[in-house]
Formats: C-alpha cells, sequence, structure tokens
C-alpha cells in the first residue's frame, strides 16, 4: 500500500503538464497563479470537511515549504514554453533528484552508513544517466544553456518543498496541506505580480489554469502522506517516475519529437526506473 501511495503523485503529476499544454494554456506565470488558486481550494475543502489540526510551528514549516513549491514550479512551466515538456521534466527531474535525495540522505541521515551512501551514489549516476539518454543531453543548443541553468536555480525551490515538512514535530500527511497551499498561493501572487506588473483581475487563462490545481492538488496531497509512510528520499523518488508519462506524452500527444526518438527515450526511461528501483531498495 505504501509503495501505491507513493505511485499516485507520479501519476497526476506526469499527466499534468500535458493538460496545461493541451488544455488549459496560458503563459507559465498564468498557470502557476491558477494552479496555486486551484489547490488552495482543494485544500479548503479538505479542510471543512476533515477539520485537520496544526500547530502554529508545523504551519510555518509547511507554509515554507508551499512558498519554496512555488519557485520551483514556476521555472518548470517556464520551461515547459521554452524547452518542450519531453525536454523540461527529464531535465528538471535530474536536479531535483540529485537535491533531494542528497539531502534526505545525508542531512535527513536515511542512508545508514557508507554501505548506504555508496549504493546512494550508484542510484543517483544510474537515474542521471536514463535522464540524459532520455532527453539527448549531448544535442543541447548553446542559446538553451540560460534555460538549463534557470532550472538549476529553481530547482532548489522543490528541494525546500521536500525538505521543510520534514522538520514538523506533531503533524502528519493531509494535516499540512491547507498551510502549504496558502504558501504556494502567496509566493505565486507575488511572482505573478513580478512578471506581469499587474493584479490578476479578471484573468481568463488564469482561472482556466485552476483545473490545474485540482489535477496537481491530487499528487500533492498524497505527496504528503508518501512522505510520511515512505521517508524522503523514497518518497520523492517515486513521484519521479512522472518524468515517464510526462515524457512519453510529449512526444505522443504534443509531438514533440518524431517517432525516431521514442527508443532512445524509452531506453532512457528504462534506465531511470532502474535506478529509482535501485533507490527505493536503499
Amino acid at each position: 500500500m505504501n509503495l501505491l501511495i507513493g505511485l499516485l503523485p507520479a501519476l497526476f503529476w506526469g499527466v499534468l503538464p500535458i493538460w496545461m499544454q493541451k488544455k488549459t494554456g496560458g503563459s507559465f506565470l498564468q498557470q502557476l497563479l491558477g494552479t496555486s488558486s486551484g489547490i488552495v481550494i482543494s485544500a479548503v475543502v479538505l479542510q471543512l470537511i476533515f477539520r485537520f489540526h496544526i500547530s502554529w510551528p508545523d504551519f510555518l514549516l509547511y507554509y515554507l515549504s508551499g512558498a519554496c513549491w512555488s519557485i520551483g514550479q514556476g521555472g518548470q512551466y517556464w520551461g515547459y514554453t521554452r524547452l518542450g515538456v519531453s525536454n523540461a521534466v527529464p531535465v528538471s527531474t535530474a536536479f531535483q533528484i540529485i537535491g533531494n535525495s542528497l539531502i534526505g540522505g545525508w542531512a535527513f541521515g536515511e542512508w545508514a552508513g557508507w554501505h548506504d551512501s555508496l549504493l546512494g551514489i550508484l542510484a543517483l549516476i544510474i537515474i542521471l544517466i536514463g535522464v540524459m539518454v532520455t532527453n539527448g543531453m549531448i544535442q543541447i543548443a548553446r542559446d538553451q544553456l540560460g534555460a538549463y541553468l534557470l532550472l538549476l536555480v529553481t530547482a532548489a525551490g522543490y528541494w525546500g518543498y521536500s525538505a521543510f515538512p520534514h522538520f514538523v514535530s506533531g503533524t502528519t500527511g493531509l494535516n499540512g496541506f491547507l498551510p502549504q497551499s496558502l504558501g504556494m498561493l502567496t509566493t505565486s501572487f507575488l511572482i505573478y505580480l513580478g512578471g506581469r506588473k499587474k493584479f490578476p483581475g479578471n484573468d481568463a487563462w488564469g482561472v482556466r489554469n485552476i483545473t490545474s490545481g485540482l489535477i496537481f492538488s491530487v499528487a500533492a496531497a498524497t505527496y504528503l502522506i508518501s512522505l510520511r509512510l515512505n521517508g524522503l528520499v523514497n518518497a520523492f523518488i517515486l513521484t519521479q517516475l512522472n518524468v515517464v508519462v510526462s515524457t512519453i506524452l510529449g512526444i505522443v500527444i504534443l509531438r514533440e519529437a518524431d517517432a525516431k526518438q521514442l527508443k532512445p527515450t524509452a531506453a532512457g526511461l528504462a534506465i531511470l526506473i532502474f535506478g529509482a528501483v535501485v533507490m527505493v531498495q536503499i
């Protein structure tokens, strides 16, 4: 059951970029604000139904987690439009895996002793090779280097998104979903203001992307549960299998590459999955 819960975020996060590029549209700022608005709506509904309780210190930690998410997600949404889903997602995945695995394994002590550390580093190398094969890193154009650098910088937001809930004391699972969603919304709002230089108002594209937030909510809620059940490293690695869903759908549905790319993509994804399996065994 723990494994199933850990895989649910991967499924919904994998479908999300395809939904946004194919159905909702809008700029990355509109997508970010719309997504976070949909997440808050879902979180408020859950709060009204279940009446979750949370202490103020834990509230702040989850809020900071959500604020960090806005930075990481904003960078990834920008990457969808600049690089395409099938290019941006694997690279963003690699940056997230490196940061979260090292933080969880070494800073939080989820890797016990040199044996776990050695196996963890080996798994990371396998995963990164899979990402490179999937994405064709060798073929990156010089004018795209800035875009990939931005993905790296904003990936730090994802590290904070996963790390802050680890410090909560008396709160588990969905109890932190509402404060986390509020952190997402307020930070996304500030990013929106900074990018568009105006208040959202009646933003039709932003409203359409509320549906993206509803999809994201399922992934985010189950991820919070998985963090407690599976630990930071395993929970995060499982969610990153969303790269399999989004990359293949990006090629097939969005037609971001021709059929010839399917074979190296499939090979790279297989290597990535193998590395994830090794990581989860630690």
